[in-house]
């Protein structure tokens, strides 16, 4: 059999919050419709931050979404003063990206996108590569379309975070813990963990909480 060539190759850029699991099925979908090699790549901004769990579960969700869609997972931090755009572009660059993907929203996907021109920086940098910007929704605004329809859950207090229990029952009919929490959840489209939104009401307000592959950590 004749081998392929790859005359295309697909970044994935994806940020810490919802939408990463979305935009990795977009590029694997686009990868494969190529024939060509899918990167993922995630880029942590140059101040130091503190330890977060729920990031580190975010990390490793598509870690293995990449690698089991046959990808590659890159992580790189942003040194000095350079920017994300700085950072994709050299990235890109390295490693004969073709095309890019990234997310946008109205909420900010990137905190130089709304406190600067994020695209018109990284155009200027990555020349003749592809550049597909792909709009995700903010919540609860239109959640139908980026979210399953949402159940009765739980979200049980256990060693330091809450986990996640979709068995539909009240609060009432289970010796749960004091601050245990009922609401409804939202599970992402396209993806196979438990990680979405779980819907709570406040004060008469509707608060929504991101849970990931079936945790959420309280700030």
């Amino acid at each position: 059999m004749e081998s392929k060539t790859h005359n295309e190759s697909i970044l994935v850029c994806v940020h810490y919050g919802p939408h990463g699991q979305r935009l990795i099925q977009r590029g694997s979908r686009l990868a494969n419709l190529l024939g060509a090699p899918l990167r993922v790549l995630t880029v942590d901004p140059a101040r130091q931050e503190t330890y977060s769990p729920e990031k580190e579960l975010y990390l490793s969700a598509w870690r293995k979404q990449t690698e089991e869609a046959g990808g590659e997972f890159m992580q790189r931090k942003c040194g000095g003063n350079q920017k994300t755009a700085d950072v994709i572009a050299e990235a890109a660059k390295e490693t004969g990206v073709t095309q890019i993907i990234v997310g946008r929203a109205s909420q900010s996907f990137w905190h130089e996108i709304t406190h600067g021109d994020f695209v018109d920086d990284l155009l200027d940098r990555i020349g003749a590569i592809d550049l597909h910007i792909v709009a995700v929704q903010r919540y609860p605004e239109m959640l139908e379309e980026t979210h399953e329809k949402g159940f009765p859950a739980l979200l049980v207090p256990r060693g330091g975070r809450y986990v996640l229990l979709s068995e539909g029952k009240s609060i009432a009919d289970k010796k749960l813990p004091e601050k245990s929490l009922e609401g409804l959840f939202f599970r992402e489209l396209d993806t196979d963990f438990d990680s979405g939104l779980f819907k709570v009401v406040k004060n008469g307000q509707a608060e929504y909480l991101k849970i990931v592959q079936g945790e959420w950590f309280e700030k």
